[in-house]
């Protein structure tokens, strides 16, 4: 049970009723549970949802990973996958000991070197094995992974850091600030798809963001984005921070759009707070 003293507080009817809702609530976005729910592997098929992938179609399966709870579901899929999984890289605050995955421990609600660092080095790595369309890469993206897949497009961490400082204390909505977060980096608003592509890439979206827009969850780092530059500036001056940061326009790059970067994309939320809501009509 979630609640160490739930007979002492079951002292009506009513109160049970109420009790047993939040624990099925609870149960419902644990992430063993989640990952059960939501990824099958029987032979070789690979079910995500009502996502169906043939793996035999795959010379090579990869799981990327980042934001706060990814290792945990990560290590809930390498388990389903087995030796199904050629290799994985994940980041996350909170520590998980896996089989094949590269875990490293990064930093929320800051970016940090060791953020970076995971970010160049997971780069390089997908850029070394000349993927193609018979590779498939599953993507775990939690709430938090803003910052920890950290690459700056001009701005030195240093600098980034002062932003998102600037940002947190601005008042800011999550949609604002993401939308400014996006066209300073290259691997956020779609950018990681460019990266991987022409992999077939599937994100398994974890959403922190009310209303549940998948463009704004870690920054969309494989959704296509359908803001620009001027969008995100404004945003910055709308919280007078443009100047004061002494941010320039060259800062600042435009999300891929191209079509052919997404043809092989699939975006799937698997969690959201209506998880644990429908659960609760259900009970």
């Amino acid at each position: 049970m979630f609640i160490k003293n739930f007979e002492k507080l079951a002292t009506t009817p009513q109160r049970k009723v109420v009790l047993e809702l939040i624990e099925t609530a609870l149960s419902s976005i644990q992430s063993e549970n989640v990952i059960d729910r939501s990824l099958k592997v029987e032979n070789d098929k690979l079910t995500i949802m009502d996502k169906i992938f043939d793996l035999s179609n795959f010379e090579r399966v990869f799981l990327i990973g980042f934001g706060k709870g990814s290792a945990k579901n990560s290590k809930f899929i390498e388990e389903k996958l087995g030796d199904k999984l050629t290799e994985g890289y994940v980041i996350d605050a909170s520590p998980e000991t896996f089989k094949k995955i590269q875990f490293t421990q990064g930093t929320h609600p800051l970016p940090s070197p060791q953020n970076v660092a995971f970010t160049d080095n997971l780069i390089k790595r997908f850029k070394e094995l000349n993927l193609t369309e018979k590779d498939l890469i599953l993507v775990v993206v939690c709430g938090g992974g803003s910052a920890m897949l950290v690459h700056p497009y001009k701005i030195n961490l240093d600098e980034k850091i002062k932003v998102e400082k600037a940002l947190l204390e601005s008042g800011a909505d999550i949609i604002e600030v993401n939308t400014i977060r996006q066209h300073l980096s290259t691997v956020k608003g779609g950018g990681l798809t460019e990266i991987l592509y022409p992999a077939h890439v599937t994100s398994l979206i974890f959403s922190d963001v009310p209303g549940n827009n998948l463009s704004y969850i870690a920054s969309g780092p494989t959704v296509k984005d359908s803001t620009t530059i001027d969008d995100a500036i404004d945003l910055l001056k709308k919280y007078n921070l443009f100047d004061k940061l002494g941010l320039k326009r060259e800062d600042f790059s435009e999300n891929p759009k191209e079509d052919k970067y997404f043809a092989n994309v699939s975006n799937i939320l698997v969690l959201s707070n209506l998880t644990a809501l429908e659960a609760m009509k259900k009970k």
